[in-house]
């Protein structure tokens, strides 16, 4: 996993006006050791989408660097060396000059300038709640039984948010980092409790006994406490509050309505951003996975609703991909690089089942999806389909190395970062993704299970089948 190190991003004032000054940031500094030639800065200008801008640089001789990005409110980035990933906290106007060595990143990282205050908090919280075991849920803290574990989740709080306290009393920050830190606290605690039954049962502990209120502290939530609305805590318990609460309503037909369900809940409770923000996310992900009944009467609904002109063009956006990528479109033409050394064209396999795949870097999935793909693809070796692996945002040498050296079946192709088209067209914005692609070039699937999935093959098998015993009618 990567080193999560949250800084904030500053302004180099030379040459620019107050006002542009005031509408950018600009991070500086060296890499002492580099793995690779350039840095990459990832924007996130849209919460709970993962998409935005990509900014690449080249290392000077000796490592230094300097990137100016436009930055017009509070957002988080993340910026990219080799195998290291920072996440950034950019505020417009500030001045950091970062500088770390590539061999350890994480504990080399040294910080001065505009900004200083608010990362080196999250510097420290970092390593103080975040690498740290025994802060953490997983993996033992899960086993403990209702009592114990409620215990656990208050005493970290209660020692987050006197860590936060003391840390504003010596230090001056700004009321967006205020507010962002306090949601990191207050939503991670809610988080936990929430999924607590779930991931018992993920890591193979029978069910808890809950006590009959155990869920009635959903109703102090603040579903709308300021500042939340970029914080991935945040982000997190709303995407697993609304489905908790689809699951309790029990729709007629959960699978037709289950994206419905959530849009009016999200509608109904949330304000302002947040709202915006959940009902993209939620279109989002209805386009994504490839849900047709009511998409259209919700794309509407939400251009009536929304306020917010960012989540405005990603949805018109995510709804155009959606009818240019949905079920029975044809898939986008693609040429890139392979492990190999030449470069591989989607039309090559004209009249072949296609598997088509997307890894990035550091994700954890993806990681869980690699060490199943030998087994994966041994599972479908009869059905002659051809497994296209695409690598996004790993270092090119790094890569090639990797799947060298792991030996993984299947075709492996390249991506150099977040913007590449490959990307934009098949509107992949997280990580792993996986599509089925019929012999005819039509998408038979958008939301395919995964290698690592204990029923991937066989759903992929029978898909195939399905597929092919339809196209004999």
């Amino acid at each position: 996993m990567f080193s999560s190190i949250a800084l904030c991003l500053g302004l180099f004032l030379g040459g620019l006006t107050s006002a542009q000054a005031q509408s950018n940031v600009t991070l500086t500094g060296k890499i002492n050791n580099p793995v690779s030639d350039s840095v990459l800065l990832e924007l996130y200008t849209v919460p709970a989408s993962y998409s935005g801008e990509s900014h690449t640089v080249a290392l000077s001789k000796n490592g230094e660097f300097t990137i100016t990005a436009p930055v017009k409110e509070p957002l988080l980035g993340e910026l990219v060396h080799g195998s290291e990933s920072v996440i950034l906290f950019l505020q417009p106007g500030d001045n950091l000059d970062v500088r770390a060595n590539a061999n350890d990143f994480l504990n080399t990282v040294k910080m001065k300038g505009e900004g200083f205050e608010e990362n080196s908090y999250l510097l420290e919280f970092e390593l103080k709640f975040e690498e740290e075991e025994d802060y953490q849920v997983l993996p033992d803290n899960i086993h403990k039984r209702e009592k114990e574990f409620l215990l656990f989740l208050e005493e970290r709080r209660q020692d987050q948010r006197k860590f936060l306290e003391k840390f504003l009393k010596e230090h001056q920050t700004s009321e967006a980092f205020k507010n962002y830190a306090k949601a990191q606290i207050e939503f991670s605690y809610a988080n936990d409790r929430l999924t607590y039954v779930d991931i018992r049962k993920r890591v193979g502990d029978l069910p808890p006994k809950l006590s009959p209120d155990y869920y009635d502290f959903l109703n102090q939530v603040d579903l709308n406490m300021p500042g939340a609305v970029r914080n991935q805590a945040y982000l997190d318990f709303l995407n697993n509050y609304f489905q908790f609460k689809a699951l309790q309503a029990k729709p007629a037909n959960l699978e037709r309505d289950y994206y419905p369900t959530l849009y009016a809940m999200a509608k109904q409770e949330l304000k302002g951003t947040a709202r915006d923000m959940m009902m993209a996310r939620i279109l989002s992900q209805a386009f994504r996975f490839g849900y047709v009944p009511d998409t259209d009467a919700m794309y509407l609904d939400f251009q009536k609703e929304a306020k917010d002109a960012n989540f405005i063009s990603y949805i018109q956006d995510q709804y155009k991909q959606f009818r240019r990528v949905g079920l029975g479109s044809t898939a986008p033409a693609f040429t890139l690089l392979s492990a190999e050394g030449d470069s591989v064209s989607l039309s090559s396999f004209k009249n072949k089942m296609v598997y088509l795949g997307f890894w990035r870097t550091h994700c954890g999935i993806c990681t869980v999806d690699q060490q199943a793909y030998k087994y994966f693809a041994e599972q479908l070796a009869e059905k002659d389909v051809v497994l296209l692996q695409v690598s996004v945002g790993e270092d090119l040498n790094t890569w090639k190395k990797n799947v060298a050296q792991k030996k993984y079946p299947g075709i492996h192709l390249y991506a150099p970062d977040l913007s590449a088209k490959i990307l934009k067209d098949y509107d992949v914005k997280s990580f792993p993704a996986y599509f089925l692609i019929a012999p005819d070039g039509t998408l038979i699937s958008t939301n395919a299970r995964r290698p690592g999935h204990a029923e991937g093959a066989r759903e992929i098998a029978a898909a195939i089948d399905q597929y092919h015993k339809s196209a004999k009618k």
